[in-house]
């Protein structure tokens, strides 16, 4: 059998593709030309002809590596991002989300917490549990290589969603019903109820998994 990763090791022009994706290009251009070596039809042909056959289907290997390399180039920054910080962070808004859905349906009710003449409700089985959320989006970041602060975005997305809602329900909520300021005070209270109480639960989860990474070793 041809060693296939050999042969496009030989042909592929290292200048046009860099060490950190030529190993993953070379692996797929090997696998896909393997695949046509077997699959194609040898009565009569040598196996050196086969081979030969085979790699002609790659064309103009420069022009190949060019086009490798812009459509690597154009995929990799999408790819990671979504690994390292939208799919951790989804996830870990879900779960959060979907806790707090299941509590209600059975039964837990908040309890009241008075701040001087304003009611914060809190959920504590439902802070309890958010621990385990930012961990989750922290270490779904962190095996992705996420940087630090993409995972510490992950592990606290559910605050920071809140965050945003909360941020645009004030403005529609002055302009609609003009400036209060008890209302502005409620709001505050509503921010430390559902952002700043949450993140710091979120956090306490997610700080294991913001430490450097180690720089493997050779």
């Amino acid at each position: 059998m041809p060693d296939w990763k050999r042969l496009v090791d030989e042909r592929l022009p290292v200048r046009d593709i860099n060490c950190t994706m030529r190993s993953d290009v070379i692996s797929e251009l090997a696998t896909h030309l393997e695949e046509s070596y077997e699959h194609a039809p040898r009565q009569g042909v040598n196996e050196r002809a086969a081979i030969d056959d085979a790699l002609e289907e790659a064309g103009d290997w420069r022009v190949l590596a060019v086009k490798i390399r812009r459509a690597k180039l154009k995929e990799a920054p999408v790819n990671k991002r979504t690994k390292a910080f939208w799919l951790p962070a989804v996830l870990s808004l879900l779960g959060a989300s979907l806790l707090l859905t299941l509590l209600e349906r059975l039964g837990f009710q908040p309890r009241s917490v008075w701040v001087g003449g304003f009611a914060m409700s809190l959920y504590w089985h439902w802070l309890i549990g958010l621990p385990a959320f930012g961990a989750l989006g922290a270490y779904l970041s962190e095996r992705a290589h996420g940087s630090i602060p993409a995972r510490l975005a992950a592990g606290l997305a559910p605050a920071l969603v809140m965050l945003a809602v909360m941020s645009l329900i004030l403005p529609w909520g002055l302009a609609v019903d003009g400036f209060h300021f008890f209302r502005l005070v409620g709001f505050g209270v509503g921010l430390m109820n559902w952002v700043a109480i949450p993140a710091v639960a979120l956090l306490i989860g997610a700080v294991p998994f913001l430490r450097p990474s180690r720089p493997a070793s050779a």
